[in-house]
């Protein structure tokens, strides 16, 4: 996964710590809230990534299966969930066995029809793996290509081939599966945009309902930064926004609805998780660092397996930070992710945080934002330039800097 599947969702550091005395928003999963479980697991480390990840060990699965198992129980449930994400991590890697186990306990506290995605890679798909989603109500399946030339998966340091990636697909199909989305990187040192646009082909030749398009971002204490820097590579952030709107053309011409930054959609598959996540409602998660939103509070677990695992002897579980965001401060957070979307930002809320209006007309006269009816959306101009709007608004209403870090699958790509 790339810069838009972290698991880190530390937006609210701008808010006040905290250590209230009432410890519910820590057991509460609010009804109707989206539930993150990540798998901290990979069969092989990327080198571009730089999430909570692990090449699991002898009795990792199971101290895993448990503390899934023991944080629920120190959970409190008020309805149904409206929709869940498995990521990581590869939760490609569970076996049948492990996939009905914790799966069965996570279906009973789902809406019917929720939404329920799991990332896979193109090299974990068996069919008893597939048996086991479908049997548990998994519905929606997210398969990280990121490219499908050989040498520019190795650029990314990715130990595996995609030569297997269109038999999978078809596999998949032919299981029934019918919502289906395909992560893919742009920008990945020695693309241009014919080896762009020869992934996108590929890409459409499999008929996914859903693409995530995204910017790689070099993150600190990777080996792909090491060894770019050793490589004396620099950033061309003009090549880069060419890429992405030569790719955004692409996709749009194809039929795809650009509704998010990094995300596109056929007509009715946009992914409801996100959704909920982008427009500041209520999640929480479970598994190491996995973050959470419950009311006013923004939290994470720890990171690591161990020192999530001993959290879970508390009650309710120790977090890593925990921060109370105001109401003005919640609105700020809504109008930085909402101007990543084509549902943009409602202009009668920033009536509720003094002076945000004026910076948003600031941004319409740089012609990064228009008024499209009652919303405030961003521009072509502006989606190329979405971490800036978010640092132009929070640091102008005087809200520190932005971390615009989200639980997996779920937060807006850094593309500036």
């Amino acid at each position: 996964m790339v810069a838009d599947a972290g698991t880190v969702g530390t937006a609210g550091r701008r808010g006040r710590p905290t250590a209230p005395a009432d410890p519910s928003p820590l057991r509460r999963i609010p009804a109707g809230a989206a539930l993150y479980l990540h798998v901290p697991f990979c069969a092989a480390t990327c080198d571009f990534c730089a999430f909570d990840k692990q090449v699991p060990s002898p009795g990792d699965w199971q101290v895993y299966r448990e503390g899934l198992e023991a944080e629920w129980a120190l959970l409190a449930p008020e309805g149904p969930a409206s929709s869940c994400f498995w990521g990581g991590g590869t939760p490609g890697l569970l076996k049948a066995s492990d996939i009905r186990r914790i799966g069965d306990r996570f279906r009973r506290n789902l809406q019917p029809g929720a939404e329920w995605t799991v990332e896979l890679t193109p090299q974990c798909l068996t069919r008893e793996k597939m048996e086991a989603w479908r049997e548990v109500g998994v519905n929606r399946l997210s398969l990280g290509v990121q490219s499908f030339s050989p040498s520019l998966l190795r650029a990314l340091g990715r130990p595996h081939a995609n030569d297997r990636v269109e038999a999978q697909v078809d596999r998949l199909r032919a299981a029934g599966w019918d919502n289906l989305n395909l992560d893919l990187i742009v920008a990945v040192p020695g693309q241009g945009p014919r080896e762009l646009e020869e992934d996108l082909r590929r890409a459409l030749a499999l008929s996914p309902d859903h693409l995530s398009l995204y910017n790689l971002t070099l993150e600190e204490d990777t080996p792909l930064l090491a060894r770019l820097a050793r490589e004396g590579y620099r950033v061309d952030p003009e090549n880069e926004a060419g890429l992405l709107e030569h790719a955004w053309d692409f996709l749009e011409t194809a039929g795809f609805h650009h509704y998010e930054v990094s995300n596109f959609a056929r007509p009715g598959h946009e992914s409801r998780h996100h959704r909920t996540i982008w427009g500041m409602g209520e999640w929480r998660g479970l598994g190491p660092s996995a973050a959470s939103q419950v009311g006013s509070y923004r939290f994470r677990n720890p990171h690591g397996l161990e020192a999530w695992r001993t959290a879970l002897r508390e009650d309710p579980p120790a977090v890593e930070e925990r921060v109370e965001l105001s109401p003005a401060e919640r609105v700020l957070e809504r109008a930085v992710f909402g101007l990543r979307t084509s549902r943009g930002f409602p202009v009668e809320a920033a009536a509720a945080v003094p002076g945000l209006e004026g910076i948003l007309r600031r941004l319409e006269a740089a012609e990064w934002l228009r008024r499209g009816g009652d919303h405030w959306v961003p521009t072509r101009a502006g989606l190329l330039v979405a971490d800036a709007i978010g640092r132009e608004i929070l640091a102008s209403a005087g809200a520190g800097a932005p971390d615009f870090s989200l639980p997996a699958g779920a937060a807006p790509g850094n593309l500036q």
